[in-house]
């Protein structure tokens, strides 16, 4: 089972891979979404790799409250599901971009790489969630 975990932002979203089984994350890549350029490269991603599971995260708050942000993620996960049939989950996503930022700091991989590094760390929660199945 093929899963991919999407980080969106409001100017990138972040892509990572991980096999179901293995269950250690990838960074795909990270796509502008000007000219709804990351919606098609994830609808990419989902047919070429033939992704069961998207796995989303979602910007909860500190007391995990809904943020104004959360419903700018469900429309573009809204706007994927128009287009193809897959399974998605929502995961919190507080501080994966300030975790992300550390942990690429220390190995200065750069900010390009943040946003794919940060939908890692979103598999990453999910399969601890996950982890009894």
């Amino acid at each position: 089972m093929v899963i991919l975990g999407v980080d969106v932002g409001t100017i990138r979203v972040g892509i990572a891979v991980a096999d179901g089984t293995v269950r250690i994350p990838f960074p795909v890549g990270v796509y502008l979404r000007a000219k709804y350029g990351a919606e098609k490269a994830l609808l990419a991603e989902i047919e070429n790799r033939s992704a069961s599971l998207l796995v989303v995260g979602l910007p909860l708050g500190a007391s995990g409250e809904r943020t104004p942000a959360c419903n700018m993620v469900e429309g573009f996960v809204r706007r994927i599901a128009k287009r193809v049939k897959i399974e998605i989950v929502y995961v919190d996503e507080a501080f994966s971009s300030l975790e992300a930022t550390e942990r690429l700091s220390q190995v200065s991989r750069g900010e390009q790489h943040i946003d794919a590094f940060a939908a890692c760390l979103i598999l990453e929660r999910y399969f601890e969630l996950n982890s009894s199945s």
